[in-house]
């Protein structure tokens, strides 16, 4: 019988490794995030952007509602997207935060889901679109902020969402803010 030959390390597709956090008042199955995750990606991106970005869930630990999904290494923001987009759980709200993206399994689990690494924060105040925000965490130029006015506050807990989302290079800080304002 003839055994077919595994592609060479050239002609594999690259692939991306995103670690993230479950946040949720109720402890999730690898199933319900599995799911959610891929409920969420076909409904943003059609069935043919999840044929591109080729994202799967490889581990959850239930335990530390911690995990990691695969993807296209030219669609991890597509997928932090997805992930993030997931805002309920069986009726639970829910949040999936990215803790980071590495090119090996090996990489992410030591930088990522050992101790308590965690998403690269800051406190950092920004403005989008002339609203004040608080920074909460960036992964591969892509921020989470969490809005001052109370009014977009309430909005968003309507869409049951509690951060926007917004590429670093939409966001202006408080320094970029007042160099603008003076013309610099």
């Amino acid at each position: 019988m003839l055994r077919a030959k595994p592609l060479p390390a050239s002609l594999r597709p690259r692939k991306r490794y995103i670690a993230f956090r479950a946040e949720s008042d109720r402890r999730l199955t690898r199933r319900e995030v599995g799911s959610a995750i891929a409920a969420s990606a076909l409904s943003l991106f059609g069935e043919t952007g999840v044929s591109e970005m080729n994202l799967r869930l490889l581990e959850f630990r239930e335990d530390e509602q911690r995990g990691f999904v695969v993807c296209a290494h030219t669609q991890v923001l597509r997928a932090v997207a997805a992930m993030s987009a997931v805002s309920e759980i069986g009726g639970e709200r829910v949040h999936l935060r990215p803790l980071g993206v590495s090119g090996t399994v090996r990489a992410l689990r030591r930088k990522f889901l050992s101790g308590e690494a965690a998403l690269i924060s800051s406190e950092k105040r920004v403005k989008l679109e002339g609203k004040d925000f608080i920074l909460r965490g960036t992964i591969s130029g892509l921020c989470y902020a969490e809005p001052v006015d109370e009014v977009l506050r309430e909005r968003l807990r309507i869409l049951k969402l509690r951060f926007v989302g917004a590429l670093d290079k939409e966001l202006r800080g408080e320094e970029d803010a007042a160099d603008a304002k003076h013309g610099l």
